[in-house]
């Protein structure tokens, strides 16, 4: 018998949200983009060692630094833009709960609107078909 799924009720803290996403981004501009960018000019040379000595052995050594150093910074310009990516999707879910509870909210009020006016109506209409009789007289 396969599985039912059971209906989970997701609850959005917007202000919760929208705080993650602040501090993400202010993390962000505040640490990680100064320091890549230190980073980068610290180590933007390459390897600067066994330039002296001009051997098969210093010359691999100085290559393959060279090449961990160069997949460090492709990592860390990813890990950047995968954190900008994240900042605007948060962005954008925080924009969609907002907006649609704004929706909901005027959807209710709209409905609100159209109940009281069929009320106002019904009770209008009542009052028209509930003349009081005249006493001794039929209707």
């Amino acid at each position: 018998m396969p599985e039912q799924r059971v209906p989970v009720q997701i609850t959005v803290d917007l202000a919760g949200l929208r705080e993650v996403s602040a501090s993400l981004r202010h993390q962000t501009e505040a640490d990680l983009r100064p320091g890549l960018a230190t980073a980068q000019r610290r180590m933007g040379w390459g390897a600067r060692f066994c330039l002296a000595l001009d051997c098969a052995e210093g010359r691999a050594a100085r290559i393959s630094a060279s090449d961990v150093l160069a997949l460090h910074r492709d990592n860390a310009k990813f890990q950047l833009q995968i954190i900008e990516g994240l900042n605007i999707a948060l962005d954008q879910i925080a924009e969609n709960y907002a907006d649609a509870d704004l929706r909901a909210a005027a959807r209710i009020y709209d409905v609100d609107a159209e109940l009281n006016k069929a009320i106002a109506q019904l009770r209008a209409s009542a009052k028209v078909h509930q003349t009081p009789l005249q006493r001794g007289m039929l209707p």
